[in-house]
């Protein structure tokens, strides 16, 4: 397949990689069963490459096809009918294509390590859109405002080194801005549709149950304190799994102690603390109660490095593991931060403005498939460099060589800047710039040589 010159050497490397992906991967018997097919006209296999490698690009999927379309050997509109074509399942084939890849990672790891699930939502934002199917006024927590968006529900899976985006939701809200035409339950997209109105803690359970169903596996799911409550202990235990969260110092929640309802904040105020520099402060054993059920929990009150005389709750309903054991399962879902200031940072998914919401769900999917390409070559390698780095050395030589001159010019204004201090020579001005240089990462180093 012909898609890109020859005289572009660096994208045809990363179109190779993925091509190769794809095969590996044997990506075609999960584009089947995932109704990712075409019966005429240019193969799934040559566009899903294809908008693969654009978000390796620094430009958006119509750009990039604006500076290939010469060696394309299809249009524009090609490409957007199979984004927007909704009889694709793509949760499906993100999940079956995980699967695949936790098979090769497997030997790679030490059988005693914990497989986990992690649930977490970010903000997606489509602020200046004001005909995006389905988007609607969400709370970014991080911006504290409301702003047009969806909130990007992702559940992932990790064995402690790989993270993969095992499948997510982009979930709409009670104030959206535009409304969908109308919604076929019977298809893969009004399914889509209907889910992304549901609350976001049962549609969290579907997507655990749906991965489940799929043969990806895991003991432990791991959440934060918007997801935690004693309802979601006792339908995790229901579907066989153990919780692992931070819990809601909220007078509202409450678990079963000493023959009573009590807050975790008053059981913390009630309770005998550890003394001297413990990794925590205390270890209680409470019930979670649902009706007339109850399941037990663990909670472990650790300090808060953030904040001096403070602490943090972490809950989990297999109270065989120790307190440290807690912490350091916990400590697992940072992960999924990275994955979501990867997808945010370079920017994967700003990188398409349809408006469609099957469109927005496809691209979606894709980002997840090309980072969990970057993750398989990132432990496959066995290196020390980030999927930061990998990223950059597989984005376009313009990107990257921009970057390297704008370090250049940083040490030329040092230089500059302290010519005329009689206390730094030019030999230990030369000394302090190598040793900076020695502290960017190995791929920095080489385009900054080739910038020279």
């Amino acid at each position: 397949m012909k898609i890109i010159t020859q005289n572009d050497h660096q994208s045809l490397e990363v179109l190779s990689s993925i091509e190769a992906f794809f095969l590996r991967f044997r990506l075609s018997q999960i584009a089947k069963v995932s109704n990712a097919v075409k019966t005429k006209g240019v193969p799934f296999r040559t566009l899903f490459c294809y908008l693969i490698s654009t978000l390796f690009s620094n430009r958006s999927a119509y750009r990039d096809y604006l500076k290939h379309q010469d060696q394309l050997g299809f249009s524009d509109k090609t490409f957007r009918n199979l984004l927007n074509n909704g009889k694709i399942n793509w949760q499906k084939f993100l999940v079956l294509l995980c699967r695949r890849i936790i098979v090769f990672i497997e030997p790679l790891t030490e059988p005693t390590r914990r497989n986990v699930f992690i649930v977490d939502d970010s903000m997606y934002e489509r602020a200046s859109a004001k005909h995006v199917e389905l988007a609607a006024f969400q709370f970014d927590h991080a911006k504290h405002k409301h702003t047009r968006g969806f909130r990007f529900l992702q559940l992932g899976w990790s064995d402690g080194n790989t993270f993969l985006p095992v499948n997510f939701s982009l979930l709409s809200g009670k104030n959206q801005v535009c409304s969908p035409k109308s919604i076929d339950g019977r298809t893969f997209s009004g399914k889509r549709k209907i889910q992304a109105q549901r609350k976001a803690t049962n549609v969290v359970l579907e997507l655990i149950s749906s991965t489940l169903s799929q043969g990806v596996n895991a003991s432990y799911v791991l959440f934060d304190s918007w997801f935690s409550s004693p309802k979601m202990f006792h339908q995790l235990r229901e579907m066989g799994l153990h919780g692992v969260a931070m819990v809601k110092r909220s007078k509202k929640v409450y678990y079963q102690f000493n023959g009573g309802l009590i807050d975790v904040k008053t059981i913390f105020n009630t309770q005998k603390k550890r003394r001297g520099r413990s990794r925590y402060l205390l270890s209680i054993l409470v019930e979670a109660v649902d009706g007339e059920t109850s399941v037990p929990v663990k909670l472990v009150y650790i300090r808060n490095r953030n904040k001096r005389n403070d602490y943090l709750v972490l809950a989990t309903t297999d109270t065989r593991l120790s307190e440290d054991e807690v912490i350091q399962l916990y400590g697992k879902r940072w992960s999924i931060e990275v994955y979501f200031k990867m997808c945010k940072q370079y920017p994967l998914l700003a990188k398409y403005q349809g408006l469609s919401y099957d469109g927005i769900f496809a691209h979606t999917a894709l980002v997840a498939i090309g980072y969990s390409i970057l993750a398989v070559q990132h432990r496959e390698q066995v290196d020390d460099r980030t999927l930061g780095e990998l990223f950059y050395l597989m984005v376009d030589e313009l990107t990257d060589i921009t970057f390297a001159e704008a370090i250049q010019q940083l040490i030329d204004l040092f230089k500059e800047a302290f010519k005329d201090e009689y206390i730094l020579c030019e030999e230990v001005l030369n000394t302090i710039i190598e040793q900076f240089l020695k502290k960017l990462p190995v791929s920095y180093q080489k385009h900054l040589i080739k910038a020279a």
